[in-house]
């Protein structure tokens, strides 16, 4: 019994080190493909690795619906999800046609405090709602035609007879609307929960929440273990649906909080200011310009220096700043990573924020379209973060010369960074980084379109990083060097301990197959993508 346990627990360790769920963009379908292989190997191997299957079944589909093959594996997972529901449930749904009485039907069976049907009635093996620890849903879910379209894979094979559409379309709801309460009722150890498509969509979804997730039947705190909160807090009714509000007396232990708009700022808030241990925050407005509403975020600025002892990552996303946000942020010291995406107002007034940024690892900045942007801001956070920076990404629409003084600064200050994404180089300046930046294992960039690469790629391989493993370059639209001069920048790479493994080129221009001979010649990866012209 003793070893039995002990291969137990080494199996678990295994099995969770397959189990990437740091977050929900970048779910591996390579997990889910290992843990599915796990299962197959015994019913011992099974009954220990099926949990961790299904901890976060929904992540691995996030952002990945663009296609039906995708789309008909996320229904698979409704499929299986469904047959964990008591098929007398089902039946009941089905039986009422009348779209009121469905409503009060799933409003009762929601709120009843029974005891669960026995398990006779379920058609799974296991009961995969409770291994779920991560619920993320998105607009497929509750698509109409997706779900009409998709029915032979999802819809229960006792159901039948369902003949038009718009009937179809009313029952698939309701069941779906079931499914998702289900979910709610029995998965009691919720770390990720993304909540946007529950709360503007979903007319039942903020009653769910309200009065199911914050508690449940002894009155024990559902959400006690939740480390990860997505929200969008945007309520189409009324002012009175304040999901902060609801959350603020149940939730305290977040690592993560991203928030697309707000409804309450007050709210906002409070729910920040009562975290214990709040280490990263995305605050987001909407994508489309026509949808953006510019709140002002200063008192959202004032809660985060609550946090200031735990804050490290600070992800802003489509934000305007103003002169009165300073303060707020100067708070923020402990910062490691910094991600400012498609923001305006970011001006001189911004400099002192800059100066406070010592701890900095990781900086990514998108420049907001017809956009001023204080190139001085950004001068001052490379200086500041000399000594710690390890990646800088910059997505700039570079004209000219402009941000020449940064490069400058890029190439006498950011001696420790191991990953660079630049916009438009010239080769006076890639060489000047190449020299400074020995420790680079990756850099992106785009070549200029009048600089003479010719020449300089016949010396650039001279002063490349020896740490330097990958290369990309992007947007090379036209003949810009020779077989010969990539030639020579292998070879001196090569002369002089270089350890270049890759180098990717992107764009319009087609490279002839003599390139990739040379690249064969020194064992070096060459991926050419060709982009037709419009």
């Amino acid at each position: 019994m003793a070893a039995k346990h002990l291969i137990s627990e080494c199996l678990e360790k295994i099995f969770s080190n397959l189990l990437d769920n740091n977050n929900r963009n970048h779910k591996s379908t390579k997990d889910i493909h290992s843990l599915h292989s796990c299962t197959l190997v015994s019913r011992h191997w099974c009954r220990i690795s099926t949990p961790f299957l299904y901890s976060y079944p929904f992540h691995y589909f996030y952002h990945r619906n663009s296609n039906n093959s995708n789309k008909s594996s996320y229904f698979k997972l409704i499929r299986t999800l469904l047959g964990c529901i008591p098929k007398s449930e089902i039946e009941q749904i089905i039986s009422v046609t009348d779209s009121s009485n469905i409503q009060k039907l799933l409003s009762n069976s929601f709120r009843s405090n029974k005891k669960s049907t026995s398990s006779f009635d379920i058609s799974t093996t296991f009961n995969y709602v409770n291994f779920i620890r991560g619920l993320v849903v998105d607009d497929t879910l509750l698509s109409d035609t997706l779900l009409f379209y998709f029915r032979e894979i999802w819809l229960p094979p006792y159901i039948s007879n369902i003949k038009t559409q718009n009937k179809f379309s009313k029952i698939s709801i309701s069941i779906i609307n079931h499914l998702l309460k289900y979910i709610l009722k029995h998965c009691n150890n919720l770390t990720v929960l993304d909540l946007p498509f529950i709360i503007r969509n979903n007319e039942i979804g903020f009653d769910m929440i309200k009065s199911l997730i914050c508690e449940d039947y002894i009155g024990k705190n559902k959400l006690r273990n939740l480390k990860e909160l997505y929200a969008n807090s945007v309520v189409k009714d009324n002012e009175k649906k304040d999901l902060y509000l609801v959350l603020s007396n149940n939730i305290w232990n977040l690592n993560l909080l991203y928030n697309e708009g707000f409804k309450s700022v007050d709210s906002l808030c409070r729910f920040i200011s009562l975290q214990k241990n709040l280490k990263h925050i995305i605050l987001s407005e909407y994508v489309c310009e026509f949808e953006r509403g510019y709140r002002d975020y200063n008192s959202v600025f004032n809660s985060l220096s609550t946090q200031c002892e735990s804050l490290q990552i600070l992800e802003f996303k489509y934000l305007t700043f103003n002169e009165n946000s300073l303060g707020s942020l100067c708070l923020l010291k402990n910062i490691k990573e910094l991600k400012i995406y498609e923001c305006k107002g970011i001006e001189d007034n911004l400099i002192s924020w800059a100066k406070n940024l010592s701890k900095l690892e990781v900086f990514e900045f998108v420049k907001c379209y017809n956009s001023i942007v204080s190139e001085e801001f950004l001068i001052q956070l490379i200086e500041t973060s000399s000594n710690t920076l390890l990646k800088l990404i910059i997505s700039y629409k570079r004209k000219g010369k402009q941000l020449t003084q940064l490069y400058k600064h890029i190439s006498i200050y950011s001696n420790s960074l191991i990953y660079l994404d630049l916009p438009k180089i010239y080769p006076d300046e890639l060489i000047k980084i190449f020299e400074s930046c020995i420790k680079l294992v990756y850099i992106c960039t785009i070549l200029s379109d009048d600089g003479d690469w010719e020449m300089s790629f016949r010396n650039l391989g001279k002063f490349i990083p020896k740490n330097l493993q990958k290369i990309i370059f992007k947007e090379i639209n036209a003949y810009i060097l020779s077989g010969k001069a990539l030639k020579c920048f292998f070879e001196d790479c090569r002369n002089n301990n270089g350890n270049l493994k890759y180098l990717e080129i992107k764009g319009k221009f087609i490279f002839g197959q003599h390139y990739f001979d040379i690249a064969k010649e020194f064992d070096i990866e060459l991926k050419i993508q060709t982009f037709k012209s419009p």
